[in-house]
């Protein structure tokens, strides 16, 4: 899932399926992954509980264990930001072990073991076995971009693009939000993102509407993988040896000046840190440079321009930054009824995305 939600940062329709003829009583909501909508945390846990229960019943069947894998890493993701962590990679390794214990050559046994390996060789390793065993199951399409990504293989993201344009696999909001982002950046450009939840809807846009496909997309979690970083440093221009797996491969890009370098409002809190004073919001993005007098228009009108879908889950709340920062131009420059609109259109987010005290904390918004 990978995101951070910005607030800190200012200081799909239900499924169901029945878990083979084991539990053919059991009915459970089958678990939701990131880019479908999984991203409530309350939701994901419930329904990770349903499945560990219903594991007891079924301790040796793998689509039973799968289910349960696939809603606790939903739950460890929407928890923490995003991020599983050590504790949370622990508590995945030991639910892919039983499956490995009990179906050691299965679909399911090879995709919990990509989830808790990623992004090391090793999981793309037991992806392209599970490919083999299973290509048409649909927690594949995900998964199967990635690699196309990694591997910089143009025909495979056209083709799984398509996988996920074609079974919905993509939530209407996120796909809105990946307008919003595309819309906010020149026709060539470097953008940042975090994970699956801003990396794919861009790339599935990007690929089959061909929306602005001169901005290179840059996942940091690939840049893991050398290959992948040495080639995308090629790509934007670079020369000599590629930078490290680290904000220094932004900073590098800046310094190389041959495409401007922007980062999603989702990217890693680490990576927003690394560059104090250089992060400009224009829309639902940042460019990462020194300040211009065109930041200000450009957020201006970006921000007229964008759909700002209150559904999107922690995306909806990285809209508030940039209307904030918006409203705070607009009352300092004295434009009242343009303040008094934003003021309003930040409510209205804010009470969707259940954010509105911490606006009145901050002192965004008045009580």
């Amino acid at each position: 899932m990978h995101y951070r939600p910005l607030l800190p940062f200012l200081a799909a329709l239900p499924l169901w399926a029945s878990a083979q003829s084991t539990l053919q009583d059991v009915r459970i909501a089958a678990p939701l992954n990131a880019l479908q909508g999984g991203w409530e945390a309350g939701a994901a846990e419930r329904n990770a509980a349903q499945w560990q229960q219903a594991g007891t019943s079924a301790p040796a069947n793998a689509a039973v264990q799968w289910n349960y894998f696939q809603s606790e890493y939903a739950a460890l993701n929407s928890r923490n930001g995003g991020v599983v962590g050590q504790q949370g990679r622990e508590e995945l390794a030991a639910i892919a072990g039983a499956i490995k214990a009990d179906a050691p050559n299965s679909f399911e046994r090879h995709m919990a073991d990509y989830y808790v390996a990623f992004p090391a060789p090793s999981a793309f390793a037991d992806l392209e076995q599970a490919y083999l065993l299973a290509p048409d199951r649909a927690e594949l399409a995900s998964p199967m971009l990635s690699m196309a990504l990694r591997d910089g293989d143009a025909a495979a993201v056209d083709r799984w693009s398509a996988v996920l344009d074609r079974q919905h696999l993509i939530a209407p909001a996120l796909a809105q939000v990946a307008a919003d982002v595309l819309l906010c950046l020149p026709d060539k450009a470097v953008l940042f993102v975090n994970g699956e939840m801003d990396t794919q809807p861009l790339v599935v846009r990007q690929a089959l509407q061909k929306v602005k496909p001169g901005v290179l997309v840059v996942d940091r979690r690939l840049l893991a993988d050398s290959a992948y970083r040495a080639r995308l440093w090629k790509q934007a221009g670079g020369h000599g040896e590629p930078p490290p797996d680290s904000p220094a491969f932004a900073s590098a890009l800046i310094a190389a000046g041959k495409l401007p370098v922007y980062f999603a409002l989702s990217l890693a809190r680490s990576w927003l840190d690394a560059f104090p004073g250089q992060l400009h919001a224009t829309g639902a993005v940042f460019r990462v440079g020194a300040p211009s007098p065109a930041d200000a228009a450009a957020l201006a009108r970006n921000w007229a321009a964008m759909a700002k879908p209150a559904n999107a889950g922690p995306f909806s709340r990285n809209y508030l930054l940039p209307g904030a920062m918006l409203l705070k131009q607009a009352r300092q420059q004295g434009r009242t009824d343009e303040a008094a609109r934003l003021e309003q259109e930040l409510r209205a987010l804010a009470d969707s995305t259940g954010t509105l005290g911490q606006l009145h904390q901050l002192g965004i918004l008045p009580h």
